[in-house]
């Protein structure tokens, strides 16, 4: 297992959701090896402030 990971960001419009989560299973063995993290604006929680959480990626 890599000692860092690589942060991959998904930027999309909405309306491509089904093609980002296609994407994310396609990287997810990457992922469950260490390789990569992964983030998108989906999880960010209610009442959460997205500035704040897409700022500090």
């Amino acid at each position: 297992m890599p000692e860092v990971s690589l942060k991959l960001f998904f930027s999309y419009s909405h309306k491509d959701e089904t093609l980002r989560d296609e994407l994310a299973n396609h990287l997810s063995t990457l992922r469950r090896q260490g390789v990569i993290s992964s983030w998108h604006d989906r999880k960010i929680l209610p009442g959460e402030e997205w500035d704040h959480q897409i700022n500090d990626i």
